[in-house]
């Protein structure tokens, strides 16, 4: 398996202040506009959750949040989503260290005000209150479909092709508008009032493995519209997206009194709309909330820990690195490299001897370098030999 530790922006100070690498050329206004481009083949279903889990560490400093982001898409292989409304130029500086990739794109939104909502097999980053309802959004469609295929036997067909897993791409300058045609022929959906969505020109990008409600969805939510099904889900009516979107749960406490539980619910959430009758409680609340009270309810139930957590760090010769830097001191390198986990092992009063400086600036252009590859173009300016075990980097003098 690939272990990826992306150290793309390393910066040191120098007497003209920060020296940012060369990596990740930001694309201007004037950027060049592709019309052809091939379907990437990003990762699908278990693959994409995989990579989602695995370490990652990465660096930028003044760099535009679409090149961040364009750059993850192709180095991890996966599909990632920005709103409309979020400003492709906004620049970044941020520092990953011995996060998951999934945590790492969450601090990424944050930058921006905004949030990540894992849709099919693609990451959507949104505006924080978009990106809190399309969660609910879509369990609410979901349940109307449900309602639908029970509703008689022979509209199950018909639902069960609603859920098939597509892939939908689009190039520069291409209007939302006829992406959202291309879905709704994809799924033979007539939409009713389709002039609703303004004239608009986009950047490319990829819905991967999405169904109807997911690929519609994710093109309308940057709008705040979303939709009605209509004549048997052949039809959508579009709409605006109400202020308060909610989904109704029911729950049956265990080892306590529907009344004691109705009244820690309301204390511990004053806003939540609770009713109690006989022995269940009936909730109306965002999915996000529901998965807040379901912990709430079950303390030892073992639910999906979204909070950023350090991961353990991958032994170096498991690891690929990709680094683009110029006139930067080889110790400020080394720096970084240890917040990944790396340990670097030297006699200070040794490589002095040998005459060796670690402050010496290098230029290093590596692209996915196994560790032997890497550390040979780090260190190739010095008379320095290394030995690595585990997560350990001995230098020794080359005499």
């Amino acid at each position: 398996m690939n272990w990826w530790i992306l150290v793309n922006l390393i910066l040191v100070s120098s007497a003209t202040g920060i020296i940012p690498s060369v990596f990740a050329a930001q694309i201007s206004e004037n950027q060049s506009i592709v019309l052809n481009r091939e379907t990437p083949k990003y990762l699908t279903d278990r693959n994409f959750r995989r990579v989602l889990s695995q370490p990652f560490s990465a660096s930028w400093s003044n760099v535009e949040i679409r090149s961040v982001i364009q750059r993850i898409c192709s180095t991890q292989n996966i599909s990632i989503i920005l709103d409309r409304r979020i400003d492709p130029s906004l620049k970044l500086k941020l520092d990953l260290q011995n996060l998951t990739l999934e945590q790492g794109l969450q601090k990424l939104a944050a930058l921006a005000h905004a949030k990540t909502e894992i849709v099919g097999s693609t990451i959507y980053i949104g505006p924080e209150t978009a990106a809190s309802k399309l969660k609910t959004l879509l369990e609410l469609k979901s349940e109307e479909l449900a309602a639908l295929a029970d509703s008689g036997a022979e509209l199950k067909s018909r639902v069960l092709f609603l859920s098939r897993k597509k892939t939908f791409h689009y190039q520069d300058l291409d209007q939302p508008s006829d992406i959202l045609r291309q879905i709704a022929a994809a799924y033979q959906i007539t939409i009713n009032n389709g002039n609703q969505i303004p004239h608009d020109l986009w950047t490319h990008g990829t819905l991967t493995s999405v169904n109807a409600i997911e690929a519609l969805s994710l093109i309308l939510i940057q709008f705040d519209l979303t939709y009605r099904w209509e004549e048997q889900a052949t039809q959508i009516q579009l709409i605006p997206i109400p202020d308060t979107v909610t989904i109704e749960k029911t729950y049956t406490p265990r080892g306590s009194s529907v009344v004691a539980v109705t009244r820690r619910l309301k204390e511990t959430f004053p806003e939540l709309s609770v009713a109690s009758s006989g022995k269940t409680i009936t909730v109306s609340a965002s999915s996000e909330l529901h998965e807040k009270i379901e912990q709430f309810l079950n303390p030892g139930a073992n639910f999906r820990n979204t909070m950023p957590q350090k991961v353990d760090a991958i032994p170096v010769q498991r690891r690929k690195f990709t680094l683009w830097v110029k006139n930067v001191p080889l110790l400020a390198i080394m720096k970084k490299l240890e917040q990944s986990g790396i340990e670097f092992e030297y006699d200070e009063d040794q490589l002095a001897d040998a005459g060796i400086d670690l402050g010496q600036q290098i230029d290093i252009s590596v692209n996915e370098a196994n560790a032997q590859e890497f550390f040979d173009s780090l260190f190739r300016s010095f008379k320095l030999k290394y030995q690595i075990e585990g997560t350990r980097v001995t230098l020794i003098p080359n005499k």
